[in-house]
């Protein structure tokens, strides 16, 4: 879905939320349409909302971001649209009875330093969680993707990648915590990823 003018991204919303409910929150700012978005598959919400006013976004957003809603604190953003996600490369093919090769884990260390880098590891996640929703709560990022396993299903993080450390740190601080459909998500810095990021961006 392709952003429209003066169209408010509104994140954080309990599931069972009304169009109607939303148009009443946003009435003071001359709200035109309120439409909660939901799973196509399912049909379920995905916690959010697309709507449209007729007052500056920047002044809505500054107004009604983080106000309480219903028992939970709003984010309130100019919609960016639709997040592009990148084509995966097509798999060789596996030849009848051959099973893919397994390396062996070595055991982690409980007393393991996690070096500050500019991924942040985004766990306990709903499973109807998808890229744009996890996207959606990490304003900033560059990009935001949970991950899956073999058989396309959510395996329950994700994984968001700002521009330099200082920006993931910022984030993890504000969103370690923070409830996303009804889970308490946890955020750190991400294990075995080397940070991708230029130092002079952090000064």
């Amino acid at each position: 879905m392709a952003a429209m003018a003066n169209t408010l991204f509104v994140g954080n919303l309990p599931f069972n939320t009304s169009d109607d409910d939303i148009a009443l929150a946003f009435a003071a700012y001359g709200c035109t349409s309120a439409k909660m978005q939901y799973h196509e598959d399912s049909g379920r919400s995905k916690g959010w909302a697309l709507v449209t006013v007729s007052t500056d976004l920047a002044t809505v957003a500054e107004q009604m971001n983080d106000t309480d809603f219903q028992g939970r604190n709003l984010l309130v953003r100019e919609d960016r649209g639709k997040v592009k996600k990148e084509p995966r490369e097509p798999r060789a093919p596996r030849q009848q009875g051959e099973k893919p090769a397994r390396k062996p884990r070595a055991p982690r260390d409980e007393n393991e330093v996690v070096p500050e880098n500019n991924i942040i590891f985004v766990g306990n996640l709903p499973w109807d969680v998808d890229s744009e929703s996890l996207a959606a709560f990490f304003p900033g990022h560059i990009d935001a993707n949970v991950q899956t396993s073999r058989d396309g299903r959510s395996a329950g993080y994700g994984l968001v990648t700002y521009e330099n450390v200082a920006l993931a740190t910022d984030a993890i601080t504000l969103n370690n915590g923070m409830d996303i459909g009804g889970r308490t998500v946890f955020c750190r810095y991400d294990r075995g990823k080397t940070p991708k990021f230029n130092a002079a961006a952090e000064y």
